[in-house]
């Protein structure tokens, strides 16, 4: 039986959501981000938006992307819609709501998937569910041990918070 401590999350997989997140950010907007040093969750807020993604197999947990709806803005207007040729001046407020929703979902789910292709197939993950709940206190699924990783990326702030335990020997 595993003790609490062989569960939590190790060095190396901090490192491969580290690299996700740099790799996200320089690859889809051309500019790097800043990513200050991980500590441990003992209690966080949503933002306006938040990327959820189960995950199951070796690890058993959820990963959070949460972030300002100005973020989601500056990266999809200048970044997104001019590699489209498109604006966001014609959308109503609806449609933005959902395309930003769609667009922090996505950025969970790239972020999560890069650090599947590290982990190989046993590290099972979800589609992503969008909350918009800024505010509320984010809550982690049952024994697993929190992990909030800081990003500054073009004078905004985002984190990743990622919430999983080994699961292999279970």
């Amino acid at each position: 039986m595993n003790t609490v401590a062989e569960r939590k999350i190790d060095e190396d997989m901090v490192r491969y959501f580290v690299w996700s997140i740099w790799n996200f950010f320089s690859k889809t907007a051309q500019i790097d981000p800043e990513i200050e040093a991980p500590y441990l969750l003992t209690s966080f807020n949503h933002s306006d938006y938040t990327g959820v993604i189960g995950v199951s197999g070796s690890q058993q947990g959820a990963v959070y992307f949460t972030m300002s709806r100005d973020l989601l803005l500056d990266l999809y207007e200048n970044h997104y819609a001019k590699s489209l040729g498109e604006t966001l001046e014609a959308a109503d407020e609806q449609e933005l709501d959902i395309l930003l929703a769609d667009s922090a979902g996505e950025m969970a789910n790239t972020v999560s998937g890069n650090v599947r292709n590290f982990l190989g197939e046993n590290f099972l993950i979800s589609t992503p569910v969008v909350i918009k709940s800024a505010g509320n206190q984010l809550s982690l699924p049952e024994e697993c041990t929190g992990i909030i990783l800081p990003i500054k990326w073009h004078n905004h702030v985002c984190h990743l918070v990622v919430g999983l335990r080994n699961n292999e020997q279970l």
